[in-house]
């Protein structure tokens, strides 16, 4: 049976881990949408045993990715976030055949049911982001090593980790080609590679942008991100490196399905982590409320300090 909507994931080997993991939180926690969307998965080196074992979470259609346009494929940008983080463009003409398509990064967990998403956003405008909210970084500016002077830099950034597509986005039919020729022609200025691009594809087109709350693709720099309170975080996105679910501090719901991940027969990751996180395991401490979602204190001293003073008030009362 045909579906009209679809959830974009584009992965490698490297983080085959991660996407295993979010699609365990999409089936336990979206059970609508794992109903009424596909799971495209675009991909390069995955196995057909690696196939196998995602379709065993959720059927999955899978699709080898190609960049669309000869570039410097030794630059930087594809040495620091690889070709797959340009696989959204494909979204473009995917419209053809979906009403909508919802694009997520791999490094994400699924806390809600994404039915919400689909169902009140993109109808207007044909895309659909959340504002950056990193500190100091939220303009378009923070995507570029130099500013594009023909663009106004001075505009929010939207970023680019969850965005929903749609069928009726303005000239939908020119994006895809654009996005792949503007990549390569300003490979050597972009920062945020795809972020930039599709940031100013939006002014070149004249797009309109439907704002997604920040429930909808919350970031580590957004206060949600950590709140063991709040259960209407729809998407958290461990954006950057330094804050990984696997690496930072002790995540129990992420933990959780990771632990599920591995009993299915999955490869540990092999990523360093934090030191705190290395203590919090050599002590068995992650059953205990005050270290899940705790903040790193060698990395965010003062986040530790606030959360060490607030944490009897806010948490401690809760368990009671």
């Amino acid at each position: 049976m045909h579906k009209d909507y679809a959830v974009f994931f584009a992965t490698n080997r490297r983080f085959f881990f991660s996407l295993a993991v979010c699609l365990l939180s999409l089936k336990k926690n979206s059970p609508k949408i794992c109903q009424k969307a596909d799971i495209l998965v675009y991909h390069q080196g995955l196995t057909p045993e690696d196939q196998a074992f995602l379709n065993k979470i959720l059927p999955c259609k899978f699709t080898e990715y190609h960049f669309a346009v000869d570039t410097d494929f030794e630059n930087i940008n594809f040495k620091n976030f690889t070709q797959l983080t340009f696989a959204r463009y494909e979204i473009f003409d995917l419209l053809a055949e979906y009403k909508k398509v919802l694009y997520i990064d791999v490094d994400v967990m699924i806390g809600g049911e994404l039915d919400y998403i689909f169902e009140n956003y993109g109808d207007k405008s044909g895309i659909a982001m959340c504002k950056d909210t990193q500190k100091g970084l939220t303009l378009i500016t923070k995507n570029f090593v130099n500013p594009l002077p023909q663009y106004d830099m001075t505009v929010p950034c939207y970023n680019a980790g969850v965005t929903l597509f749609c069928n009726n986005l303005k000239d939908r039919e020119k994006l895809r080609m654009w996005c792949y020729q503007k990549t390569a022609e300003w490979l050597e200025n972009l920062v945020c590679p795809d972020q930039g691009v599709v940031n100013v594809m939006i002014q070149e087109f004249g797009i309109p942008m439907d704002v997604l709350p920040d429930i909808c693709n919350c970031l580590p720099s957004n206060p949600k991100y950590l709140d063991k309170k709040r259960k209407d975080v729809l998407i958290y996105h461990c954006a950057g490196g330094g804050v990984r679910f696997w690496t930072y501090t002790w995540n129990a719901p992420w933990q959780e399905l990771y632990a599920e991940y591995l009993k299915m027969g999955g490869e540990p990751h092999t990523d360093p982590e934090h030191g705190w996180l290395k203590l919090i395991k050599k002590y068995n401490l992650g059953g205990l409320d005050f270290f899940d979602r705790s903040p790193d204190p060698k990395m965010h001293p003062a986040r530790f300090l606030k959360y060490l003073v607030l944490w009897p008030y806010k948490y401690l009362t809760r368990s009671k």
